[in-house]
């Protein structure tokens, strides 16, 4: 058995394919853009560090790691603050976030 399709609705049926393929493509499109946005909001080990130092002005940083959790990876920062207290800094590598 063999199917026929009019010539206005064979149109139709290769506009509808034409419109799936470019949703397909646009959607893959954004989700790259996606992970794009989530690489660029990761921070390096050094600008962690940077901003360790500025919360904690008058300390000195005298050791770094960096550690894998279940929740993403993290940065400690060791250091001895301005009052002689040693202290243990995290730092989420992917928001930048600093907690004590």
């Amino acid at each position: 058995m063999r199917v026929c399709f009019s010539k206005p609705l064979h149109k139709i049926a290769i506009r509808v394919v034409v419109i799936i393929l470019y949703t397909v493509a646009i959607n893959n499109s954004l989700l790259a853009d996606d992970d794009k946005v989530a690489e660029q909001s990761r921070i390096s080990l050094d600008t962690a560090v940077k901003k360790v130092r500025r919360q904690y002005a008058g300390g000195k940083v005298i050791n770094t790691k960096v550690e894998n959790t279940k929740q993403g990876k993290i940065f400690v920062i060791k250091m001895i603050s301005a009052n002689s207290r040693v202290l243990h800094i995290h730092v989420d590598a992917q928001s930048g976030k600093i907690y004590k």
